[in-house]
């Protein structure tokens, strides 16, 4: 199958979540080929999963002071703290018949070439079900899907550097104070790329892209101006909206 590959574009939170929804409708469309996308965000923000209840999830008062971007996905599953150059994410947008039906095995298959990839760095990682990519030390990242009649999004999300003391701080802590034994918890829980491989985030990336080619004919792309101003509109819409963002 072929595969383009979109490594390029820096966009908000709504932005990239409403791409999100302008991608994965224009795949089912026939309006675009399969694509794995990389994405580049212009500031820190917390990607909350469709069903969560905002109040729950993060600390209104701190993300409100620090002008922290809380965008609801339109994936289930957690919320995440995320950080520009701090964490990898990575979307998949590809044909319904192109995905195995079993959903668990899905999440396998469709995170493998990271796996591969950064098992050639020399990280020790594997696949934990449901949607985990796992370490010895802790979690270093994890996958959503949404499905519809033709198509899939399958997106990930990985910490190679996290500041997880903000991470804390962000999600559910609140103004409450942050002590060291709760950051000496959390980094047991999770575990950063960065922490165990010497490569930068770019070179963990052209790995996953070479280990991407070596399951799919790849080849670069970009986003079109016709498809990144529909995601522009549907984030003014939608996704940059309290009515989304905080209907629960």
């Amino acid at each position: 199958m072929n595969l383009r590959v979109v490594d390029t574009g820096r966009y908000s939170e709504p932005v990239q979540q409403a791409l999100e929804r302008v991608l994965t409708d224009r795949l089912a469309a026939g309006e675009i080929e399969p694509t794995l996308r990389f994405w580049y965000r212009d500031g820190p923000a917390v990607p909350l999963g469709r069903f969560q209840a905002y109040a729950d999830e993060v600390a209104t008062d701190y993300v409100e002071e620090h002008d922290i971007d809380v965008v609801r996905r339109i994936t289930g599953g957690g919320a995440m703290y995320v950080e520009p150059g701090a964490v990898i994410t990575y979307s998949l947008y590809l044909p319904r018949e192109a995905v195995s039906g079993d959903v668990e095995a899905s999440y396998a298959e469709l995170d493998q070439f990271t796996l591969d990839a950064l098992r050639d760095l020399g990280l020790e990682v594997r696949h934990e079900p449901l949607n985990d990519i796992a370490h010895p030390e802790g979690k270093i990242g994890g996958a959503a899907q949404l499905r519809t009649d033709d198509a899939v999004l399958h997106h990930t999300t990985m910490s190679y550097e996290l500041d997880i003391a903000e991470m804390l701080r962000v999600l559910r802590i609140g103004e409450q104070k942050v002590s060291d034994k709760a950051i000496t918890s959390a980094e047991k829980r999770v575990a950063r790329i960065s922490d165990h491989i010497d490569a930068d985030r770019s070179e963990v990336i052209d790995a996953m892209i070479d280990a991407a080619a070596d399951r799919y004919d790849v080849f670069e792309g970009g986003l079109s101006e016709t498809v990144l101003t529909e995601a522009r509109a549907l984030a003014d819409e939608q996704f940059d909206t309290d009515e989304w963002n905080r209907q629960l």
